[in-house]
């Protein structure tokens, strides 16, 4: 005798098996995809401030809140929502140093960080900047706002222009 809900029943569990064994060989991607899609960096592109994962995707618009805790980095290349190769490796180098809270945007295209008070900080090298951070912090008091410097490889600090106080 034909029973319909035996019937039911073993189609519905044949249709979760097959549904399963077809899928199951893109778990492994989008659980690497998830753990990859963190946002990382904040980056300027068109005109808005992105979130950006580990390894240089575009993820989201960051909100107002966000930009205040993180260094905004600027000028990079982006091609298909991906932060392009060589812009990406300067990003990976400065890792360390977006955190810093003396320094609130690095424009990759000008080799030069904005630091508080509106000072520009220019330099020749990423390395000068990476290893001279941590005199930021004893600098910026002395800084004149609205002030453009330039930090030697030595770790110098020279007053470019601006400010005022020339005649002090």
């Amino acid at each position: 005798m034909y029973n319909s809900n035996k019937a039911i029943i073993f189609g519905g569990v044949f249709l979760v098996f097959i549904f399963f064994f077809t899928n199951i060989k893109f778990l492994p991607t989008v659980f690497h995809q998830e753990t990859n899609n963190v946002p990382t960096y904040l980056v300027s592109y068109k005109n808005r401030i992105w979130w950006t994962s580990q390894n240089g995707k575009l993820l989201y618009t960051a909100k107002s809140a966000d930009v205040l805790k993180k260094v905004i980095v600027s000028g990079v290349d982006v091609e298909e929502l991906i932060v392009k190769k060589d812009s990406f490796e300067i990003i990976n180098l400065l890792k360390d140093i977006l955190d810093d809270p003396y320094i609130a945007e690095i424009r990759i295209k000008q080799k030069c960080a904005i630091l508080l008070k509106g000072v520009i900080l220019y330099f020749s090298d990423w390395n000068d900047l990476v290893n001279h951070v941590s005199s930021l912090k004893d600098l910026i008091p002395i800084m004149q706002p609205k002030t453009e410097y330039y930090l030697t490889s030595a770790g110098l600090v020279y007053k470019i222009r601006g400010g005022g106080g020339e005649e002090e």
